[in-house]
């Protein structure tokens, strides 16, 4: 007998920001998510205590980058202020900064040992830095325009760069040589991501297309054609068989790489989506754009079968069949519709999740200190998203943290 199939829904509804939400990052156990902000801060939304979340906020302009340590008890941001701040995520945190490129760093990423971390910036380079010391290790600097983005591959050994100079490049993190560079004429690449498996990549394209590479042969495995915008995020399932993006066109796509198709659309955000990534059980996905809106998802994608989907899809396109397609919809507590690409499209802007808008929630200023200036006293905790928001505020006391004299460095680093 066939288990459940349970479409993609809605579960949480955040606003905090004051500027679009750039990049989010979930936690490694998948409790908590970090997004970045044009606002000039980095905000951790805490999936399990629904009335807290932490701000860090010392970058003195856009944030562009974010990303967790492998162990999640490191969190570091890049920006628009050419600097890197590595912190604890938490309010009474230690911080470290250092600057990192001669413009705005456009990506950040730790390899999977959490002890080398990568960098990307508009100065056209990709650094790689050894994160107890914050010391420059190397760099790979064959790209002729600003690099949006960096990713190490799973196992470490490679570097994946997009380039607005159009270019995908591969790169061996030990030799520092670029084994491969493929070229897209039709638009320049706008994020990467590498397949869980480490032999593929993802590229979203400013040309509105999203392609999938074999990166040992160079070889384009699957073009998808799904936006009608450019798509600026993508994101691999971590079975490998589902692909997540988002787009200008301010939707969220789902596709199936083992059929080669979208079965998904999905809408809710009011403007361009910028962000979108799942957790490592892949049980939840997150989405964030320029609306300044951060929805959580279930994502249901293990209860996920071709053929149940086939026959929802036909349900849907049947005109002499309504009432089946209305107890559906009524099920999901959504608009729900067939696309002309034949995947299921929902409107979760009709969903309870969406209109529980999670507003009453405190949200807390990090205590972070900066090594090895003198540690300054707390912050206070405020207010920030949209105006219909109720933020509760919370007076923090301030914690001088003693360090000893002749270090120089962060403990965690």
């Amino acid at each position: 007998m066939q288990g459940l199939f349970r479409d993609p829904a809605l579960d949480r509804h955040f606003t905090g920001h004051s500027g679009s939400i750039t990049q989010l990052r979930f936690s490694p156990e998948g409790s908590q998510i970090a997004t970045s902000s044009l606002d000039g801060s980095v905000i951790l939304w805490n999936l399990k205590q629904a009335s807290r979340c932490i701000r860090f906020g010392s970058h003195s302009s856009a944030v562009y980058g974010v990303a967790w340590s492998p162990k999640g008890n490191l969190v570091a941001s890049a920006g628009h202020d050419r600097s890197v701040k590595i912190w604890e995520p938490k309010v009474r945190g230690v911080s470290g900064e250092f600057a990192a490129h001669s413009k705005p760093v456009r990506s950040i990423d730790f390899d999977p040992t959490g002890q080398m971390m990568l960098t990307a910036s508009d100065d056209k380079s990709v650094k790689i830095w050894r994160v107890a010391k914050r010391q420059f290790l190397s760099s790979f600097s064959q790209q002729t325009n600003w690099v949006r983005a960096a990713k190490f591959s799973p196992n470490g050994k490679m570097i994946a760069t997009v380039s607005d100079d159009k270019s995908l490049r591969i790169y061996d993190v030990n030799t520092g040589e670029c084994t491969r560079t493929i070229t897209e004429e039709r638009g320049a690449p706008r994020q990467v991501a590498w397949h869980p498996w480490g032999n593929m990549v993802a590229v979203a394209l400013g040309c509105n297309r999203i392609k999938i590479f074999d990166v040992g042969g160079s070889q384009l495995l699957q073009l998808y054609v799904v936006h009608s915008a450019p798509v600026n995020d993508v994101a691999f399932h971590p079975s490998g068989n589902f692909l997540l993006s988002g787009s200008d066109d301010c939707t969220i796509r789902v596709l199936d790489l083992l059929e080669g198709r979208p079965i998904y659309t999905l809408t809710g955000h009011t403007a361009a989506v910028n962000a979108v990534g799942f957790s490592q059980d892949g049980e939840k996905f997150a989405t964030g754009g320029n609306d300044r809106q951060l929805l959580v998802w279930q994502s249901n994608l293990h209860t996920y079968d071709a053929s149940q989907l086939e026959a929802k899809s036909a349900l849907l396109s049947s005109s002499c069949d309504t009432s089946v397609a209305s107890v559906y919809q009524q099920s999901n507590a959504s608009s729900t519709a067939l696309s002309n690409d034949h995947s299921i499209r929902i409107d979760m802007r009709e969903s309870h999740a969406y209109k529980i808008l999670d507003e009453n929630f405190q949200v807390l200023d990090s205590e972070h200190t900066k090594l090895p200036e003198t540690p300054k006293s707390a912050s206070k905790s405020s207010s920030v998203g949209q105006p219909k928001a109720m933020l509760s505020h919370a007076k923090l006391v301030s914690k001088e943290l003693d360090f000893k004299p002749r270090s120089t460095s962060p403990r965690f680093f």
